[in-house]
């Protein structure tokens, strides 16, 4: 088990590496990595009256997941792995809002998205999830996140069903980041 997560977490420095990620908050163990990037899917309305359309400046948005896996690695019911994961994802958000705000092309960003299996339940923080319409993409990213998916479930049996196991985007604009958790305003 120990081999694999030393594997992953090598992948994942190359993977860190090479997409050009950066971090919003190391010292404050931040769970987010991001970068920016230009919209290119077809076109999404937020509840907001936000449309993302193609060429929208978006800030991507990746967990740490080695730093999730590490600090999860010992809990035993997936119940309060997901609540921990939640919560470090909450605290994590006003790191985010941040971070946009100091952001030299921080006029330029329209929101912020993330791709995901695991979307039930984020919708109380202020993410809106919507269906990934590439299916070559989709498949990809679906390629890549299913043995994550098994890694933080090493010492479990875990039989998702297949429709669970789709990944989907999650997006958020900015006025409705700032709104949730701007902290001095």
């Amino acid at each position: 088990m120990n081999i694999l997560i030393k594997a992953w977490s090598l992948l994942d420095k190359v993977y860190f590496h090479c997409s050009r990620l950066e971090y919003v908050n190391q010292e404050a163990k931040n769970i987010f990595r991001v970068k920016l990037l230009t919209y290119r899917g077809r076109e999404l309305f937020l509840t907001n009256g936000t449309s993302i359309r193609t060429n929208d400046t978006l800030l991507k948005i990746h967990l740490h997941n080695c730093l999730l896996i590490g600090e999860t690695m010992n809990m035993s019911n997936d119940t309060k792995r997901a609540l921990y994961v939640y919560k470090r994802v909450e605290e994590s958000m006003p790191g985010l809002v941040d971070f946009i705000r100091n952001h030299p092309r921080k006029d330029d960003i329209k929101g912020i998205i993330g791709i995901t299996l695991l979307h039930r339940g984020v919708s109380r923080l202020g993410f809106e999830v919507k269906d990934i319409e590439n299916s070559h993409y989709r498949r990809a990213k679906q390629f890549y996140m299913k043995p994550l998916f098994l890694l933080f479930h090493l010492n479990k049996q875990h039989h998702r069903k297949k429709e669970n196991m789709v990944p989907k985007f999650l997006v958020m604009s900015k006025e409705q980041l700032l709104g949730k958790y701007l902290q001095d305003a």
